[in-house]
C-alpha cells in the first residue's frame, strides 16, 4: 500500500518530501523541511507548494489514513475469527482465553495485561491470566470489588480508558512506570462476571477504536468463560451436556437486552426462539448523536455451529459499527468467505437511519423489508447475494426516506415461512398483521404469534425475529 501511495504524492509533489506519523517516519526520503498537517499525519517539503498540491495531498492523506484503518480493522477481524475458530474446538477454556490474550496483545499497544473475573461470594476481583506482570506484581492482582479502576468496571459495567493514571483518584498502582490503563467488562447477559486490563507505560495510548476492540474480545472471553461453567455445573450434576442448550446460552448472550433511544423514533427488536437455538441474529449501534446501525441476520444452520457464527458476526459488528455499510457488507463477505465452511452463509440486512428518517442499507439475500406509510403495508424490494459465497461480491447501498407516522420492519423465515397445513404463514398475512399494530411493535409481535397459533398451530420450526423503526408523527 506504501508504494502506491508514494506514487500518488509524488504525482502531486515531484520535489523531494518524507511522510511522518505520530512522529515515526513512514515514507519518502526527507526528515526535515516545511511542514503541511493532516490529523495523525506531518508531510515534510522544501520550497513552495500552491494551494492546488496542498488540497490534493490532503486528500491524499486523508484517503491514506482510511486505507491504514480499513487495514488494521481485517487484521483484527482475521484474529477474532482464529479466537472463535478455538470455540468449537476441543481445546480447553484456559487455552483459549491465553490464546485470546496473546491476540489482544499482538493488536494493541500495551506492556501489562489480564483477565479478571469476580467471585461476588467473597466480595473480591482475581486474575486468572497475565502477560508482561512480575511474579510479586500478579500477587496484587487480586482486589476486593470496587477497588482500583478494574474494581470500578466490574462494579459499574462500563469501559474506562484512562489518559494519564497519575491524575485519577480510582487507581490502584501496581507497575509504578504505567501511565494509560484501558479496562472493559466483560458480561454475560446482565451479568458482569470479569474485566480486560490492558496497561501502558506512555500517556494516552488508546482510543475509541482500541476501546470497540477490547469490547469485541471481552464479549468472545465472556462466551469461553461461561461454557466452562456450564460444562462444569453439568459435570457436577451429572448430567447430560446437550447441545442445544449450551448454543441458545452462547446465541442469547450477543442479543440486545434493551434498545438505544433515538429520539423521533421507535426502536424494537425481539427473536422468539423455536427450539433451543436457531441462527437468528439481530442488534443496534449508535453512531454518534444523529444516526443509529441495525442490523437482522439468519445465520446457516443449527446449533453450535450456528451460535459460533453468530458469536464471529456480532465481533464483526462491534468491530465494523463505524463502517460505511458498503464497506461493512464487502468485509463481512469477504471473511465469511474465506473463514467458514462452503455450506455455511449469512442472510440480513444491515443498516443505518437518521435523524431525517433516511434510511440507507445493504440487503443481502434476505426477506424484503415492509415500509408502512399512509394505511399501507408494502414490500420493498431489491436484494443482492448472500454473505459468504462470493468473496469478491459487489453490494447495492439502497435508500429509502420515512416520513413522519411511518415504520419500517424487518423479519426472518421464521415469521413468514411456518407451515400452516399444506401451505405457509406468507408474508400477505405479515403485512396484515403489522398494519393493525404498526405503531407498537410489540403489539405486532403479539398478534403476529397469535395468528400463527390459531392458523398453524403452536410448535414451531424456525425461530421468529422481528426488527422495528417506527417513526413518530408530529
Amino acid at each position: 500500500m506504501k508504494d502506491e501511495f508514494a506514487r500518488l504524492i509524488e504525482a502531486v509533489f515531484p520535489g523531494p518530501w518524507g511522510l511522518k506519523k505520530n512522529n515515526q517516519f513512514l515514507m519518502g526520503t526527507l526528515r526535515r523541511g516545511r511542514k503541511l498537517v493532516e490529523g495523525e499525519y506531518t508531510f515534510l517539503y522544501r520550497g513552495r507548494m500552491d494551494g492546488d498540491a496542498e488540497k490534493k495531498l490532503r486528500a491524499v492523506l486523508r484517503a491514506y489514513s482510511v486505507c491504514e484503518e480499513h487495514q488494521r480493522n481485517s487484521v483484527a477481524l482475521a484474529k477474532i475469527t482464529d479466537v472463535v475458530v478455538k470455540l468449537s474446538s476441543s481445546v480447553g477454556w484456559k487455552e483459549t482465553l491465553k490464546v485470546l490474550l496473546r491476540t489482544i496483545k499482538s493488536l494493541i499497544s500495551g506492556k501489562f495485561f489480564a483477565i479478571f473475573l469476580v467471585n461476588r461470594r467473597e466480595g473480591t476481583i482475581y486474575s486468572i491470566l497475565s502477560l508482561g506482570y512480575e511474579k510479586k506484581e500478579r500477587e496484587l492482582l487480586h482486589l476486593k470489588i470496587g477497588k482500583g479502576l478494574v474494581g470500578w468496571v466490574i462494579d459499574h459495567g462500563k469501559p474506562l480508558n484512562i489518559r494519564d493514571v497519575r491524575k485519577e483518584a480510582r487507581y490502584f498502582e501496581i507497575r509504578r512506570e504505567t501511565r494509560s490503563e484501558l479496562v472493559v467488562p466483560i458480561k454475560v447477559g446482565k451479568r458482569i462476571i470479569g474485566a480486560i486490563n490492558v496497561e501502558d507505560t506512555r500517556v494516552g495510548s488508546y482510543t475509541e477504536r482500541e476501546v470497540k476492540l477490547l469490547e469485541a474480545f471481552a464479549s468472545i472471553a465472556g462466551v469461553v468463560i461461561e461454557r466452562a461453567r456450564l460444562y462444569r455445573s453439568l459435570l457436577e450434576h451429572r448430567l447430560t451436556l446437550k447441545e442445544l442448550e449450551v448454543a441458545r446460552r452462547i446465541q442469547s448472550h450477543f442479543l440486545p437486552k434493551k434498545m438505544p433511544r433515538f429520539k423521533g423514533f421507535r426502536l424494537y427488536g425481539r427473536t422468539i426462539p423455536a427450539r433451543l437455538v436457531g441462527g437468528d441474529y439481530f442488534n443496534f449501534f449508535r453512531r454518534g448523536r444523529d444516526a443509529v446501525l441495525f442490523v437482522l441476520a439468519d445465520v446457516s444452520g443449527k446449533g453450535i455451529p450456528a451460535a459460533l457464527l453468530t458469536s464471529f458476526l456480532h465481533s464483526a459488528m462491534v468491530i465494523l459499527r463505524e463502517e460505511p455499510l458498503l464497506a461493512l457488507a464487502s468485509h463481512l463477505n469477504h471473511l465469511l468467505y474465506s473463514q467458514t465452511e462452503p455450506n455455511q452463509f449469512v442472510t440480513g440486512i444491515v443498516g443505518e437511519v437518521n435523524r431525517e428518517g433516511v434510511v440507507n442499507y445493504v440487503n443481502f439475500g434476505h426477506n424484503y423489508p415492509i415500509f408502512v406509510r399512509e394505511g399501507k403495508a408494502e414490500l420493498v424490494e431489491g436484494s443482492d447475494l448472500v454473505l459468504g459465497i462470493n468473496p469478491d461480491y459487489q453490494y447495492t447501498l439502497r435508500k429509502l426516506e420515512l416520513p413522519r407516522d411511518s415504520a419500517l420492519y424487518l423479519y426472518t423465515d421464521g415469521a413468514v415461512e411456518e407451515r400452516c397445513g399444506e401451505e405457509e404463514f406468507g408474508v400477505e398475512n405479515l403485512q396484515g398483521v403489522i398494519l393493525k399494530n404498526w405503531r407498537q411493535p410489540s403489539r405486532v409481535l403479539r398478534d403476529l404469534l397469535g395468528e400463527m397459533n390459531r392458523r398453524c398451530g403452536r410448535e414451531r420450526n424456525d425461530d421468529i425475529t422481528l426488527l422495528g423503526v417506527v417513526r413518530a408523527g408530529d
